[in-house]
């Protein structure tokens, strides 16, 4: 969440990687594969716990290929319950068609903290505000806007939230009317940005704004806004930023709770087997945001590799 980004260790990389997921291509030699990432035995592909979340307890925890699609979905399911337990956290994952039909869920009850993923719903009420008011961005909140969300960077996004109103309450108001007219039903301002409870339900419904637009905000606009979503600034590069597939759009979020465990979190549009999906990492617990960082690359890539049907 801040510009203090921790480095991120990517636990695979490249179609060659997705397709060793699954056990699709030859094994890489042993000094090619980051530590903690992939491994096989016995020739069934497995997924291990990353390196950055500490020494592994258990693990890996085998993805076989299934004679369907189901099949694949349950040892996807048990995959994410084996590594979650192994590195302390909860691990949600929500896939939804452009159209959000679901694709893929495994426990998408699962609530975090918005953290980082509050700057797109900022910086379209951002937009809705200058629609109402002066009828386009100014090249001041452009600035603040790009800064926030390309960059992630906390004072912009703090400037923009305190540019919604005279009080906490009418910062408040705005950024929750932005929710409602989002179709989001749990998430919501209080107090301040990025410290709310969310849902990936919630964050698809923001990230299905974005994509297909509203009429409360200017096309022009939100196109530049879509822009800065491109996964090209390295605290945007992991979870669903490692795929850099042309028409990948991402949101990170990580934030550490009162305990010093973290919440990391990775929403975003990318493609599976030529299809777009809209893809919602949610994570709670890690032992550092490293290793938050890494997991949601690994599920990601994972689910990518899978595919979807």
């Amino acid at each position: 969440m801040t510009r203090s980004h921790p480095q991120h260790r990517r636990t695979v990389r490249t179609a060659g990687a997705l397709a060793l997921l699954l056990g699709l291509a030859a094994p890489a030699p042993a000094a090619a594969l980051p530590a903690g990432s992939v491994s096989e035995a016995a020739g069934t592909p497995s997924i291990a716990v990353p390196a950055s979340c500490g020494p592994a307890a258990a693990g890996p925890f085998a993805v076989p290929d299934g004679p369907t699609a189901q099949d694949d979905r349950r040892a996807l399911a048990a995959a994410l319950d084996g590594l979650g337990a192994a590195v302390g956290a909860e691990i949600g994952l929500l896939v939804q068609d452009p159209d959000g039909r679901t694709v893929l869920a495994h426990r998408p009850e699962l609530t975090g903290m918005e953290a980082s993923l509050s700057k797109v719903p900022l910086a379209l009420t951002t937009l809705r505000l200058a629609a109402d008011r002066e009828g386009r961005l100014t090249e001041q909140q452009r600035a603040l806007i790009r800064d926030s969300v390309h960059e992630s960077g906390n004072e912009s996004t703090s400037a923009l939230y305190g540019a919604l109103g005279p009080t906490v309450s009418a910062m408040e108001s705005e950024l929750n009317e932005t929710y409602d007219l989002m179709g989001v039903t749990s998430t919501r301002s209080s107090g301040g940005w990025g410290h709310n409870l969310t849902t990936a339900s919630d964050q698809l419904a923001v990230l299905r704004t974005v994509v297909h637009g509203a009429g409360w905000l200017p096309e022009e606009d939100l196109a530049w806004l879509r822009e800065q979503m491109r996964p090209a600034h390295p605290s945007q590069t992991w979870g669903v930023g490692t795929a850099r597939a042309e028409g990948t759009l991402v949101k990170n979020g990580w934030l550490p709770d009162a305990a010093g465990r973290w919440d990391v979190h990775s929403v975003g549009r990318a493609r599976a087997g030529g299809t777009a999906q809209h893809i919602a990492v949610l994570g709670s617990g890690y032992p550092s945001a490293a290793c938050g960082q890494d997991v949601a690359t690994a599920v990601v890539e994972l689910h990518l590799g899978l595919g979807a049907v």
